[in-house]
């Protein structure tokens, strides 16, 4: 009995132990991600400037930590494996909807090739990053401490409100909180295809692609408008209506959060569990 209880006692120490690591890991990967945008480019640069300029350099930094910490760890349980078979018929929504986005920039006018494939460079140093860190790293040490919902939760809430940050890089913090409650909604998707599929780099390319079709059609918008109609229609926008800035955005993102949360629907009898 001593010798089980001290067993016990030694799993919930190691159990507190990765979720702390796991945390001071988030703290780092931020401190790189964000600050080390702020360090790297102009001030209040968008977005899509960012990453359709130059290597994310700044993302290929926190890429490195993240495979840094899970040598350190020997962190094997984080699913970089292939789908589970007849799981990717699963993605046809993601499938639909990015091809809808895609769809979009082309019938507007693409950018060119070479702006094309670096942002899919970027948008792949970008969902590598955040998955590994959210639905790979924080969520396997809660999972190893905590039940399937409160870990789903605080992984999918953590990854919606880091967007915020994005306030200190593009100087919008307005447009940050939209696009954190849509990252939130995203990421119930994302942490749905990882718990479906049993692969990390489900939810990883997904993800990328998800980012890179959007940016695609961000672009070809610009591209096919002045920027003083962009800014005329901005200002509109904010003063007549919170429609364009609130809830199109959101309504974009929500038939995958409704996907999600159905592909969701059964995970407590997955017996789903880190190791």
């Amino acid at each position: 009995m001593e010798r089980s209880g001290a067993l016990r006692d030694m799993t919930s120490s190691a159990m507190s132990n990765r979720i702390v690591i796991a945390l001071l890991t988030l703290v780092a990967w931020i401190a790189v991600t964000y600050l080390g945008a702020q360090l790297l480019y102009p001030p209040e640069i968008s977005l899509d400037d960012l990453i359709s300029r130059n290597i994310a350099w700044h993302i290929l930094l926190a890429c490195f930590l993240l495979v840094l910490v899970i040598l350190w760890r020997g962190w094997h349980d984080l699913c970089f494996s292939l789908p589970k078979a007849g799981t990717l018929r699963l993605l046809w929504l993601p499938a639909v909807l990015i091809a809808i986005l895609l769809s979009g920039a082309l019938l507007l006018g693409s950018p060119p090739a070479g702006v094309i494939v670096l942002l899919l460079a970027n948008t792949l140093l970008v969902g590598f990053s955040e998955e590994v860190m959210f639905r790979g790293v924080l969520y396997r040490a809660l999972r190893a401490r905590f039940s399937v919902w409160p870990s789903i939760l605080a992984t999918t809430a953590a990854f919606g409100a880091v967007h915020i940050l994005n306030g200190f890089i593009t100087g919008n913090f307005g447009a940050s909180v939209i696009q954190a409650l849509a990252a939130a909604s995203t990421g119930m998707l994302l942490i749905a295809i990882l718990i479906r599929t049993g692969s990390l780099w489900a939810s990883i390319i997904v993800h990328a692609l998800w980012d890179w079709a959007t940016f695609l059609l961000l672009l070809s918008v610009k591209s096919k408008t002045p920027a003083e109609d962009i800014q005329q229609a901005s200002e509109a926008a904010g003063q007549s209506s919170v429609l364009g800035q609130v809830f199109i955005p959101l309504a974009v993102v929500l038939p995958g959060l409704l996907y999600g949360l159905w592909l969701l629907r059964r995970v407590e009898d997955t017996g789903h569990r880190a190791g």
